[in-house]
């Protein structure tokens, strides 16, 4: 009995702790988006302006969630000004989630 009451204990305690452990998407743009599109969102050589992009203020959560994971390389590349397409895989789909909202959120403010 006392086993499967620490069990639910530690079951409660991961359940309570599980929000701490969630993404944050601006930490996350800093480690991972940065570099391609400059600190600010505002866009480099290599990567498009996030900030004021109207694919990122006026689209569609599920649309910017696809791109952040799939990537847009080859006939898929958006921007032909810029050499390099954005990778694949660089993100899980709970990090895209928090991506999309720091996104469309505290980037454009």
């Amino acid at each position: 009995m006392r086993r499967i009451v620490r069990s639910f204990i530690m079951i409660g305690c991961l359940a309570v702790s599980a929000p701490a452990l969630a993404a944050d998407g601006a930490k996350l743009f800093a480690e991972k988006c940065v570099a391609c599109h400059g600190p600010k969102g505002e866009g480099t050589p290599t990567g498009p302006a996030q900030k004021g992009n109207p694919f990122i203020t006026k689209g569609k959560p599920a649309d910017i969630k696809k791109v952040l994971m799939e990537g847009r390389a080859g006939v898929a590349k958006k921007y032909p000004d810029i050499l390099v397409g954005m990778p694949d895989g660089l993100v899980s789909a709970t990090e895209a989630d928090e991506l999309v909202k720091f996104l469309q959120g505290e980037m454009q403010k």
